[in-house]
C-alpha cells in the first residue's frame, strides 16, 4: 500500500488538538489524550507535488463502528452494527455472495476488531469502512468467471 492510499484511509479516534515534530516523527496529539506518531521518513515518501485525491475523506469517530452480525438475503447484504445501525447493500454489488448458497452466504467470520467480514466458503472479504462509502466489489469479470468455473468443476467432482 503506498503512502497516498494510507492517508486516504487515515483514522483518528478523536479531533487533533496539537501537531508537533519530535525528532524524526510527526506527533499529532488528539483531544482524547492519545497521540498518533508518523515517521517523517514516511511523510517524505509522499509526493509533495500532488494533493490528496478528491475522493479522500477524513472521518473522525470517537468510537469506531463494529459489526455485531451479518445476514445475507437473496437480494441484500445486511450488516448490523453494535450501535444499532444497519447497513444494507444490494447483493449484486458482491458477485461471490450473489452466486453463493444461503449456507455459504451466512457462514462468515468477523475479523480486525469486528470491522471486516470474511466468508471462507466463498473466499470473499469485505471491510466495514468500504460499505460506508458504497464500496462495491472491485473483482474483475474475468476473475469471477474463473471462480464460477472452479465452483462448477468442484460440484461435478463431488457429485461423481
Amino acid at each position: 500500500m503506498n503512502g497516498d492510499s494510507i492517508l486516504n484511509n487515515l483514522y483518528l479516534g478523536s479531533e487533533p488538538s496539537e501537531v508537533n515534530i519530535e525528532g524524526d516523527h510527526l506527533v499529532i496529539l488528539l483531544a482524547d489524550g492519545n497521540d498518533l506518531t508518523i515517521p517523517l521518513q514516511f511523510l517524505g515518501q509522499l509526493s509533495l507535488n500532488k494533493s490528496l485525491p478528491d475522493e479522500a475523506e477524513l472521518l473522525i469517530l470517537r468510537h469506531p463502528p463494529q459489526i455485531d452480525h451479518v445476514h445475507v438475503t437473496e437480494r441484500a447484504l445486511q450488516v448490523y452494527l453494535t450501535d444499532g445501525r444497519t447497513i444494507s447493500c444490494p447483493l449484486s454489488w458482491f458477485p461471490r455472495l450473489l452466486h453463493g448458497t444461503p449456507t455459504e452466504r451466512n457462514h462468515y467470520v468477523l475479523g480486525r476488531e469486528d470491522s471486516t467480514i470474511h466468508w471462507p466458503d466463498l473466499d470473499e472479504d469485505i471491510e466495514l469502512s468500504g460499505l460506508f462509502v458504497g464500496g462495491k466489489s472491485v473483482e474483475s469479470e474475468a476473475s469471477i468467471q474463473r471462480w464460477l468455473a472452479s465452483r462448477q468443476k468442484t460440484a461435478q467432482l463431488l457429485a461423481a
